[in-house]
């Protein structure tokens, strides 16, 4: 059981981020630290030195952060054997609406997916609203992909399965018809997990790493199979898309 995606350094966990640790080694195999701006990525980088085999970072950039996106490309190649992938990164719609700006995140998305593709690691996308757009920017290269937590449409997951890339579903679907929905036309194959955390609990209280768990048994009564072969499947798949050394 793997987390993919949990932004472990965000300051609801600042004071207790030991004990949280402790109890997700207790409950999964494994999480992987995201981060979305420069200090984010530097406080990552320190916190998973300290769980190496169950801790992995990913460096990214949220595209409504602001504008230090070259520190953060910076921070990549100093450190691009030291993570498993770059992100999240990407485009967002949800929350801005000015072209002008839409078009500037997508010139300063190329810069992360070119990083991806000249470290060959794996490219964790942030696409809220904007997934046909982030599909069609990564169609073409050379990379491996995951839709971190994919809401787009089910005919365009259908184009990202085709193109051999990974949806990873969030505890969203622990409350969300659409999800529910959408889950049914992801393969096993090609789904991971995540939470999200501290964002999208379950319970509407700060989410946890372990979480992913209550996602697998949405997903198993969804698609009517067992929750530890969703778990399973999603375990291997993480440590393939992201060449993870587990401890």
């Amino acid at each position: 059981m793997i987390d993919i995606h949990a932004h472990l350094c965000f300051p609801q966990f600042e004071k207790e981020i030991d004990k949280v640790v402790e109890r997700a080694k207790e409950e999964i195999d494994g999480v992987i630290v995201s981060s979305a701006s420069f200090d984010e990525g530097k406080k990552v980088l320190e916190l998973v030195k300290k769980y190496p085999g169950f801790l992995f970072a990913t460096l990214g950039y949220h595209p409504t952060e602001g504008t230090d996106y070259e520190g953060v490309l910076n921070l990549i190649e100093q450190n691009h054997d030291k993570i498993v992938g770059v992100g999240e990164a990407g485009l967002d719609y949800h929350w801005e609406e000015d072209l002008k700006k839409r078009d500037q995140q997508k010139l300063i998305f190329v810069k992360f997916i070119s990083a991806a593709e000249r470290y060959r690691l794996p490219l964790v996308i942030h696409s809220w609203d904007a997934e046909p757009d982030c599909f069609n920017m990564v169609n073409s290269r050379k990379i491996s992909c995951i839709f971190h937590c994919y809401s787009g449409s089910i005919d365009l997951a259908k184009s990202i399965i085709e193109r051999g890339f990974y949806i990873s579903m969030s505890t969203q679907i622990c409350f969300s018809k659409h999800h529910r929905k959408l889950i049914k036309s992801i393969p096993l194959e090609n789904l991971l997990l995540e939470t999200d955390s501290p964002f999208l609990g379950p319970e509407r209280h700060t989410n946890m790493p372990w979480n992913i768990k209550l996602s697998a048994d949405k997903i198993a009564t969804e698609k009517g199979i067992s929750k530890e072969s969703v778990l399973t499947a999603a375990k291997e798949n993480a440590i393939k898309a992201f060449n993870l050394k587990l401890g």
